[in-house]
């Protein structure tokens, strides 16, 4: 059963409770429900700015998390022809002895997956947090998953695959029908993926826990921060704090940071010996150095020994941050991998795509327990090992002698009749060996199996159970290891018949020789100096990792993994882009047992959570903490030098989001920095380049497309793909644009340009949305909008257009209709209006190649709608004709391609007229 493998901190039976009551919610809304989109309308408030208590602060986030749920359902159905799906062979309840209304688990065996592709629908395997919907056909609509021999049923999918039984545990709304669907082929059931729900499930977890005795001292904090928050603790401040001096003196200065880092790092450390609440702002703005400044300050609290837990919004987030303290750590460390013990990294492997993170292996806890396991064993581990190695050692012919059959070996080689010893026909009989061969195997399998156990201990235990004297043996150790190996290689041994008592024993090999005797006795101190504690299964061990970590690395939703019970308090919290966190989210970390201080790194100037439901983003519930503690005035610590953008490109968005408080780091203002990958001052720097003739129309779903544009990025990839050819300089470009539908045809275009292999030349296509965070050499933002009313639809949100103009290093080139962006009195007016001041400002159609395009493109636009127009009143006008040989309508041709194909013909002739001149 689920609560089977669960234990937390809280009482378990409240804790499921509370996760049981948000399923029951989802599982009691009918198809009829879903598709209401107004529901929660009137249910929902506008989350206030400040709280009276902690459970006012929670119950104003419940509405709102139910209605982003239904929203985030409601649209998923509307998409089930498109959704992953499985075939159910087998369905069974997980207790024989159920009775309602005990809560409706099964197991579900899958259909192995043959072809990952179906008519255009990916297969899949049900995760943990999936919630899906069982049909008996492939669904084609909404109301596919409901039919008088199916009903809607919808599954919460509590545990992945089984590796042995190969069955996966859900929780079901409804009872299903039991049966094993692989005996009756006229039956077929699917499993359709409709949403994962884990992280609601855990937000849902945080807002409905007990609030009596429970640590709310953060919370606390928040609900309404006063005049000074932010401000260090002027009370601690004033006793010694050497020791976190000797970490800024030591580390902070070692890792070269400005005076804004050093600051903020100092500040935060300062905290260590506070013994009062706290949460402190660091404001990041783009490329000032912030996941360089978190890891700097995660490294001094290593150093010191502090226990804190790290977290953000997402995978790639944490594994950027995982990445940098990792390499800290690592040019650090003495003795190779000796320390990493103290940090785990821990997740989804699957997600997290780990092996793209050279090294994190070593700190990922799924890796660390599967490794110390081995360790752990009682019949193979570290102990065990120990004696097997020295009882060889001591006394090999004893251990040959209890291997081997001797009589049977010497009936063997009688019937072959030879007095000699013949190896080759020996091997080909199973069980017989030598004595060589025996001592030589033998001791290679234990040498490869103690490097492995050594190798584990000091890469994976905490440094409170593994001393540096310890280390130093080991490592001592493995070098004997290694000699013993060479010299046992390289011995002689005598080639006889005899009995095995008068086999000769190399002198390499004598318990008298000096390596040998010096590894005896170093076998016996790891065997007394190494305790390691009796753990019995993985969750022990996780336990045991998590518990003793210094530094925890995970996602804000993945931490409630640390509410199980006896594990060891956290004392700081570090939370990364927090401004792109829901703040109900937070609220999973920041009540942790003994959580004394928090530290929130982000910046509210660019995009915030991403919320589905237009009702809920209307009530403020993808506000960040962040940003509603500094709408209150909270204080906050900003890095102010920048490090990414050439200084034409940090201009404008330095001056208009951040007040020009941001200056030029000499690296982006020396002369090198400005790099030239096209010829002409359209293609200088920083650039918007104007394209007046413009159509914007509708595209994928509602989304809009620009076929002008999409063109003209085209001829530009494709001319930086010549010059990258020419030069073989390395260039990485990256294209963004708000709307999807341009995205997927800009994709579609310039992949002809790119290809896996040649990794010097990388084009990346996005919305900005998925470029936040993200840096190429060359940015193209393609604005998309052309119209005559000034419509820029969300384009006009600052927040969005700050991250698409603060992704480029070397040069950023701006498409767009300046018409129409002038007049949608939005921050692109103001764009407009300083690149005509800076001279910034350029006409597509003076560059000779664009223009071409253009007329091109438009050209074909043209075609393309006449033909268009002229189907369109055929489809109406023409009445079908019925011949005497069928009743079927003769249908209406499609726009015919002739005036096209013509027009890709002029094309190719004028090309050709254009090389010859």
């Amino acid at each position: 059963m689920w609560k089977s493998n669960s234990s937390h901190a809280r009482n378990d039976d409240d804790d499921e409770d509370a996760a049981l009551g948000f399923l029951d919610i989802v599982f009691s809304w009918s198809i009829k429900d879903v598709l209401n989109q107004n529901i929660y309308r009137n249910k929902v408030k506008k989350i206030p700015e400040t709280f009276n208590s902690p459970t006012d602060y929670k119950n104003s986030f419940i509405p709102p998390l139910l209605e982003e749920t239904h929203s985030d359902l409601y649209s998923n159905l509307l998409g089930v022809s498109h959704a992953p799906f499985c075939e159910v062979l087998k369905v069974e309840r997980e207790s024989k002895e159920f009775k309602l209304p005990k809560s409706l688990f099964y197991q579900i065996s899958l259909k192995s997956i043959t072809n990952e592709v179906e008519n255009g629908v990916r297969k899949y395997e049900p995760e943990p947090g999936d919630l899906i919907a069982f049909t008996d056909h492939r669904p084609k609509r909404v109301n596919d998953l409901k039919t008088q021999r199916c009903p809607y049923i919808i599954a919460y999918v509590i545990a992945p695959k089984d590796d042995i039984s190969g069955e996966i545990l859900i929780l079901s709304s409804k009872c299903i029908f039991e049966s094993d669907y692989r005996k009756d082929h006229t039956k077929k059931m699917y499993a359709v993926y409709l949403m994962n729900m884990t992280t609601n499930v855990r937000i849902w977890k945080g807002l409905n826990s007990q609030t009596e005795g429970e640590h709310l001292d953060i919370i606390k904090k928040v609900l309404r921060p006063c005049l000074n928050s932010g401000e260090s603790c002027k009370l601690c401040l004033s006793g010694s704090n050497s020791e976190a001096f000797l970490i800024k003196e030591d580390i902070i200065h070692s890792q070269n940071l400005n005076e804004s880092q050093e600051d903020a790092v100092s500040s935060c450390v300062g905290m260590i010996n506070c013994c009062h609440a706290n949460i402190k702002l660091i404001w990041g703005p783009p490329g000032t150095g912030k996941t360089k400044t978190v890891a700097c300050l995660l490294f001094s609290l290593f150093k010191l020994k502090t226990r804190t837990l790290t977290c953000a919004p997402t995978n790639t987030a944490i594994l950027q941050v995982a990445t940098r303290i990792h390499s800290l750590v690592m040019d650090s460390v003495e003795h190779d991998t000796y320390g990493l013990g103290d940090i785990v990294l821990f997740g989804n492997n699957k997600r997290m795509k780990l092996d793209s993170y050279p090294g994190l292996g070593d700190i990922f806890l799924d890796y660390r327990v599967r490794n110390l396991m081995q360790c752990f064993s009682p019949l193979t581990g570290w102990k065990q090992t120990l004696e097997s190695m020295t009882q060889f050692l001591k006394d090999p012919k004893k251990e040959y002698l209890s291997q081997i059959d001797h009589k049977s070996l010497e009936e063997f080689v009688n019937e072959k009749h030879s007095e000699e010893y013949r190896s080759d026909e020996i091997d080909k009989v199973e069980n017989f060996m030598t004595f060589e061969q025996f001592v030589k195997k033998r001791f290679r399998e234990l040498s490869e199996k103690l490097k492995f156990l050594i190798q584990t201990l000091y890469t994976h235990l905490p440094k409170s159970f593994i001393s540096l004297a310890t280390v130093k043996k080991m490592f001592r150790g493995l070098e004997l290891l290694r000699s013993i190996g060479v010299s046992l290689h390289q011995a002689k041994f005598k080639k006889t018949l005899d009995d095995c008592e008068k086999e000769n024993i190399p002198a390499c090999f004598e318990p008298s020789n000096f390596e040998i005797d010096e590894f005896l006795r170093l076998l016996s101190l790891l065997s007394n100096s190494i305790l390691l504690p009796e753990l019995n299964g993985r969750g022990h061990i996780e336990k045991f990792c998590l518990s003793n970590a210094c530094l925890i690395l995970c996602t804000v939703s993945s931490s409630i993994k640390l509410y199980t019970e006896g594990m060891a308090h956290v004392k700081f919290l570090v939370i990364d882009e927090a401004a792109q966190l829901k703040e109900c989210e937070s609220m999973i970390p920041l009540q942790l047992p003994g959580l004394q201080h928090g530290i929130l790194i982000g910046d509210e100037k660019q995009l915030p959570a991403l919320v589905k439901s237009k009702i809920a983003d209307n009530c403020g519930f993808g506000r960040s903490m962040f940003e509603r503690l500094v709408m209150l005035g909270y204080k906050k610590h900003m890095l102010n030098v920048q490090y990414r953008m050439h200084p034409a490109i940090s201009m404008f968005p330095c001056k208009e989001f951040y007040d020009e408080q941001i200056s030029d780091a000499p690296v982006v203002k020396d002369a090198s920095y400005k790099k030239s990958f096209l010829e002409g001052e359209m293609y200088a720097s920083y650039s918007f380049i104007n394209i007046a003739k413009g159509k914007e129309k509708s595209g994928r779903g509602h989304s809009l497309k620009n076929m002008v544009e999409v063109a003209v990025i085209s001829e530009m990839i494709n001319n930086l793909k010549k010059e990258f050819k020419r030069t073989q300089k390395k260039v990485s470009i990256g294209i963004i644009s708000p709307y999807n539908a341009q995205v997927y045809e800009i994709q579609e275009k310039v992949k002809q340009y790119t290809s896996v292999s040649d990794t010097d030349f990388s084009v990346s296509v996005r919305s900005i949305d998925g470029f936040q965070g993200g840096e190429e050499d060359i940015i193209i933002i393609s604005t998309v909008r052309s119209n005559g009313s000034g419509n820029v639809g969300f384009l006009s949100n600052r927040q969005r257009a700050n991250v698409a103009m603060t992704r480029a290093r070397y040069c950023l080139w701006i498409l767009g209709n300046a018409s129409t962006l002038a007049n949608s009195d939005s921050i692109w007016r103001k764009l407009i209006v300083d690149a005509k001041r800076r001279d910034c400002y350029h006409n597509a159609d003076d560059d000779k190649k664009l223009a071409r395009v253009i007329d091109d493109v438009l050209f074909e636009i043209e075609l393309l709608e006449e033909s268009e127009s002229k189907f369109k009143k055929l489809s109406l006008c023409e009445k079908p004709e019925i011949d005497g040989s069928s009743s079927r309508s003769r249908k209406p041709r499609g726009p015919s391609m002739k005036l096209v194909n013509q027009l890709r013909g002029v094309r190719s002739l004028r090309e050709d007229i254009e090389s010859l001149l």
